[in-house]
């Protein structure tokens, strides 16, 4: 303990604030522990791995969760707002409503699959509102309907 003392009192920086650690350990193995020299909380498991780890920063908070299953539930609304949000599933992503899909870009819009790509409806639609419509294919195009309409307005 004595040697912690001595950084903080020799850093006039660390000075300000002997460090202070708070640790709680719960039934379950799990320990949070709370270090506001850092501004650090955490939960590490019996297993010492790192469950959840809050950073409060001067720019602002970080929040890491590391967790078998994650459930955020809102009765009304769920809001998600950023620069940038990347999702990432390692087998599969699901989106599923029971309502409508809106999906707003205002650039580009690119959707690479290496795989097959379905699009199932009842209609399909496809508007290009300036320019062309362009259809590419390293091999045939294949059209099959009941009747292929060209330059019509139904």
């Amino acid at each position: 303990m004595k040697n912690i003392e001595e950084k903080y009192q020799s850093n006039p920086h660390l000075a300000k604030a002997a460090p202070v650690i708070s640790t709680i350990k719960f039934k379950t193995g799990s320990t949070l522990t709370v270090d506001e020299a850092t501004g650090e909380l955490k939960v590490i498991s019996k297993n010492q791995e790192l469950q959840l780890m809050i950073r409060v920063l001067e720019e602002g908070v970080i929040v890491d969760i590391i967790t078998t299953e994650l459930n955020i539930n809102a009765t009304e609304q769920l809001n998600l707002s950023s620069k940038k949000i990347n999702i990432d599933a390692s087998e599969q992503l699901n989106i599923k409503t029971g309502g409508n899909l809106v999906i707003e870009a205002e650039k580009d819009c690119l959707t690479e699959i290496t795989g097959t790509n379905k699009n199932i409806a009842k209609i399909q639609k496809l508007t290009a509102t300036l320019g062309n419509v362009e259809l590419k294919a390293n091999d045939d195009i294949k059209l099959d309907g009941e009747s292929v309409k060209l330059n019509c307005e139904e």
